[in-house]
């Protein structure tokens, strides 16, 4: 049974030490953040089934992209902007690859809400999603405060079971 390939899972762990590796060579944060944005989008590029080494293969195309970006800018290849400035190039809408990421993400959330026990669930939902307090809740359920954090403790281990350590250490 080959691997599935999770994109989100790849970006949100492989981003920042690409960052720093592109970082370590151009010397600039904004290049840098250009730089693995596009190494990503290529791989997003290639065709269906082709087997690559995914963290390997991004750090060399990142690297390499960062040593054009230098080539380039030694010799004086200049990318003019548009008459109205940069402002007219940039947008407060998201790019297709981090709406891909954060529906993925949005995905796997619910889905591992929705495998919680049906108790748990319900309290996790009023705390997290309702803002509920403990107190709240328990006067709302008829149980003690103590059981309500007992719930919410297990479900966020549940949670970080079933998603990953590494997802919680986003943002």
């Amino acid at each position: 049974m080959e691997p599935t390939f999770s994109f989100d899972k790849l970006y949100l762990g492989q981003r920042g030490r690409l960052q720093r590796l592109v970082l370590r060579v151009t010397g600039q944060r904004a290049t840098a953040e250009d730089v693995v944005h596009d190494a990503f989008l290529r791989l997003l590029n290639m065709p269906q089934g082709h087997v690559i080494a995914q963290d390997a293969w991004l750090a060399r195309v990142a690297r390499n992209l960062a040593l054009n970006h230098m080539r380039h800018e030694r010799q004086g290849v200049v990318v003019d902007a548009p008459p109205g400035g940069v402002e007219t190039i940039t947008s407060d809408t998201p790019s297709a690859e981090m709406v891909l990421v954060c529906r993925e993400s949005l995905r796997r959330v619910m889905q591992a809400i929705l495998a919680l026990p049906p108790r748990r669930r319900e309290i996790f939902v009023l705390h997290r999603f309702g803002e509920l307090t403990y107190d709240e809740i328990a006067a709302r359920l008829g149980i003690s405060r103590n059981t309500v954090m007992v719930q919410i403790v297990n479900a966020l281990a549940d949670l970080r079971r079933e998603l990953g350590r590494d997802f919680f250490r986003q943002g």
